[in-house]
């Protein structure tokens, strides 16, 4: 029988956190029974939990937090990530290795998954033949877009960091499909940054997001406001160059002559656009709303201006789902290979072409509908998590001894 250890950073309870909603559908469709250990890196953040996982764990555990309190200096002295959490902390990293070992024995697993690259040190001291790593984003493949794109020039300091600590993740990644018997990624980009650094491994694999049932529904009556709609966590680096960009390139020299709104949803809007906001009516920033549907009912098109970053945008998704045309930036739609330009979205890769997509289509009612109704066949044919669901249960079948491991050759 399947006895699956699944090895999480957080406790999985929130709806709106993109990490929980993919390992709660991941593990959906994992065979076998389901055991639980949490190990975090700090502190819980108090919340209240909005995502049930009632019956899809025989047993969870939590365990102390990894790099809580003080921390030992050698940490800095490393070239790899490989040893971060054990040269953190030495006596917190043994004994949550030591009570891994132990849930291994005690429920007899036969696979193991983890969920986050800043796990697989402590995965790897398991010594077990059947690791699935589900890294998601490479961290390189994002650390490396934003020293090439970033619009801010920093410090020397913050050079300096930046650059080793993209150093120290390439170095990681490199060595994540020799340690482990599947490395999984969320979009093909990902996937081919990690197969380059570990020079053409073979057993790291796709495994896209899908979405919520919420937004699988029939089509919504279409938006007709006069208004384009964004929405992400503004604290996240990606989302907030996206959003620099798309003001003083976009909405100011085009969108707003035009008599254009923008409405930016999530939390965590930085200070120069509260000022901005205060100053223009055409900037709208109602911050984080529990129902996304309601809130973006009345836009007909949604903005996709990423510049950095990697990974797959849930809010491409979202946006199929609930009928918004979305115009993006190429980038913001590499993960994404089924998706066409002019059929499912419109492409605009800088300022005035992303200006002129987006006045084109508010005037261009027929053309709008058929593109919400391409997407939203794309996103049924290709994104629900069942379909997603079937790749990955796919990684469990067989013996699991893709790839090799670095202590199976020594």
């Amino acid at each position: 029988m399947i006895q699956v250890l699944v090895l999480t950073s957080r406790l999985i309870e929130s709806r709106y956190s993109g990490y929980d909603l993919r390992v709660a559908n991941l593990c959906a469709h994992i065979p076998g029974t389901l055991h639980l250990v949490i190990a975090p890196l700090g502190p819980k953040t108090p919340g209240k939990p909005t995502l049930s996982t009632a019956g899809l764990f025989n047993s969870v555990e939590e365990l102390a937090p990894l790099l809580e309190g003080q921390r030992e200096p050698w940490r800095h002295l490393r070239l790899t990530d490989d040893s971060f959490l054990k040269r953190s902390s030495p006596r917190r990293f043994g004994a949550a290795r030591d009570r891994l070992h132990a849930v291994m024995r005690q429920r007899r697993i036969t696979h193991v998954v983890v969920f986050g690259g800043n796990l697989a040190e402590l995965a790897d001291t398991l010594r077990h033949p059947r690791v699935i790593l589900d890294v998601c984003d490479s961290v390189s493949l994002t650390a490396r877009r934003e020293i090439e794109w970033s619009a801010e020039r920093p410090p020397v300091s913050l050079r300096w960091k930046r650059r080793l600590d993209l150093h120290r993740s390439k170095a990681t990644e490199a060595s994540l499909p020799h340690r482990f018997s599947q490395v999984t990624t969320v979009s093909p980009p990902d996937t081919r940054e990690i197969e380059r650094l570990a020079g053409g491994a073979s057993n790291v694999v796709t495994v896209p997001n899908g979405v919520d049932d919420a937004f699988l529904g029939p089509l919504p009556e279409p938006g007709r406001h006069r208004a384009v709609a964004f929405w992400g966590n503004q604290a996240f680096g990606p989302n907030l160059e996206a959003l620099r960009f798309f003001v003083t390139e976009v909405y100011h020299p085009v969108l707003r002559p035009a008599g254009v709104e923008v409405c930016i949803f999530g939390p965590n809007a930085p200070r120069w656009l509260n000022v901005l906001a205060a100053e223009d009516a055409g900037i709208l920033l109602p911050g984080y709303i529990p129902d996304l549907r309601a809130g973006v009912k009345h836009y007909p098109v949604m903005v996709n201006p990423m510049r950095t970053g990697s990974g797959l945008k849930n809010k491409v998704l979202e946006a199929f789902g609930l009928g918004l045309v979305v115009v993006s930036t190429p980038l913001g739609m590499e993960a994404l290979p089924t998706a066409q330009d002019g059929v499912h979205f419109i492409a605009a890769p800088d300022g005035p072409t992303f200006a002129s997509a987006i006045l084109s289509l508010l005037e261009d009612e027929p053309r709008r509908l058929a593109i919400r109704s391409a997407a939203k066949a794309l996103l049924h044919g290709h994104y629900r998590w069942d379909i997603v669901g079937s790749t990955w249960r796919s990684l469990f079948e067989g013996d699991g001894s893709n790839g090799s491991r670095a202590s199976d050759t020594t």
